[in-house]
């Protein structure tokens, strides 16, 4: 067939197939979705039979077909089929193309990847199958039908869930609709189904199927089971999952692509669990503008980059932690230590022994100090500090004095003798005061 003849022919749209019911054209996809795997059953003498079966194909240029936006939105435009690329090389195109004839444009709803295989090898003519939808809802429900049984990630699981709720909510509304105009109708009629379900018109034959056979432990199902067991995963897990669709959308509509990849390969490799709480953390932009700016590749390695960064903030000079026993470096110190420098990660630590009462200095990382318990200082303790932390300050301490009150700042537990050599120091001080006051 030449090319002008086979155009001549598509754009007259008197076609058989107009007539033929959409769930035969969806078993075009899901019957053999991959050419090699009829070749590999059934072998080359059948390969051939298989193609007259189609006897409402068309054959035309795919120059003049272009793919539905639904079927690029959730499924992607990148994914490369080099397997199936060969075997349309040796064999052809064995399942035909699925083509909406709804408006002007002949759009692909089924067969994306035979399209882009055919561009890649020069092909002049591919097989397509005709059909005039009645309205976009109609080739949403195709295209979601015909790829349910292909290999998809967790979020073009999630766009197809986005994308089911809404035609179960209009699917529901006109069962209601329907509903109140048939009980009206029907009043005084005893014949009348109280069971009877309502479907749009525009749907396809399987979506009662779908939406009754799916549930059969609920009587009434509601709309969120019916889109879990359309997609496969629990109505929980998909539920949780909408607010990462929500998110990657809104970056996208932000402009920020790179962030949005991110959040969908998280979402692919570590699963919906750990992605939803990430949306939930308070740090969630800061981790998604990391990957954009370039400073980590993955959110995965942002995490662990904001993750030192509270580490870090989290072990601050001061800091008193409850250390166990496997982690004294003696065994006669008391638990508390308190953090009296902080170094490169590491932080040196004081210590009281309760064999002599010194004090003494430890290095930890701080790494380790995260997983002790942090503590606060009793009421007590806070008003020595800040009786040590006034007499550093003041002019009239001598040298030893700053001295004696740094190395009483570090002990998280205090003694008398230190307390008494504290009010000798203020003492001390208050009188030099006093003679600078009376001599001037």
């Amino acid at each position: 067939m030449s090319q002008e003849n086979s155009d001549q022919e598509f754009s007259s749209r008197d076609l058989d197939d107009s007539s033929r019911p959409m769930h035969e054209l969806a078993d075009y996809d899901t019957a053999t979705f991959v050419n090699q795997n009829f070749t590999l059953q059934f072998g080359s003498q059948e390969l051939e039979k298989s193609k007259k079966e189609y006897k409402n194909t068309q054959y035309i240029n795919p120059i003049n077909l272009v793919v539905h936006a639904e079927l690029t939105r959730i499924y992607g435009d990148s994914e490369k089929r080099l397997d199936l690329q060969s075997d349309i090389e040796a064999n052809g195109i064995i399942v035909p193309l699925v083509v909406s004839t709804r408006e002007s444009i002949n759009t692909i709803v089924s067969g994306a990847c035979r399209f882009r295989s055919a561009i890649a090898l020069g092909m002049d003519l591919i097989p397509v199958v005709c059909y005039e939808f009645s309205s976009l809802e109609a080739e949403k429900h195709f295209i979601l039908s015909a790829n349910r049984n292909r290999p998809k990630t967790k979020y073009q699981q999630l766009l197809e869930g986005k994308e089911w709720e809404l035609l179960e909510k209009q699917a529901a509304a006109l069962r209601r609709r329907e509903g109140l105009n048939q009980r009206w109708k029907d009043k005084d009629s005893s014949d009348f189904d109280e069971n009877h379900e309502y479907y749009p018109e525009t749907l396809l034959p399987d979506y009662r199927f779908w939406s009754q056979d799916q549930n059969q432990s609920k009587k009434n199902p509601r709309t969120i089971d019916k889109v879990g067991a359309r997609i496969g995963m629990s109505a929980k897990s998909y539920q949780r999952a909408k607010p990462i669709i929500e998110k990657c959308i809104h970056l996208r509509k932000l402009n920020k692509e790179v962030e949005a990849i991110s959040l969908e390969s998280y979402l692919e490799s570590a699963g919906i669990v750990p992605a939803s709480d990430l949306l939930k953390s308070p740090n969630c932009d800061a981790v998604l503008d990391l990957v954009g700016r370039g400073e980590a590749k993955t959110i995965k390695e942002a995490l662990t980059m904001v993750g030192r960064v509270n580490r870090a903030s989290a072990i601050t000079p001061g800091a008193v932690f409850f250390f166990p026993d496997k982690m004294l470096r003696k065994a006669t110190y008391f638990h508390l230590g308190r953090v009296v420098r902080i170094a490169s990660m590491t932080a040196t630590v004081c210590f009281r022994d309760s064999a002599d009462y010194d004090l003494h200095d430890h290095q930890y990382k701080c790494d380790e100090l995260l997983r002790l318990t942090r503590e606060e200082d009793e009421s007590s303790q806070s008003r020595l500090r800040d009786r040590i932390n006034h007499l550093l300050s003041h002019p009239s301490a001598t040298h030893v004095d700053r001295h004696i009150l740094n190395w009483l700042l570090g002990a998280a537990i205090t003694i008398p003798d230190e307390i008494d050599y504290l009010e000798i120091i203020e003492s001390r001080v208050a009188g030099v005061r006093h003679q600078v006051e009376v001599a001037e």
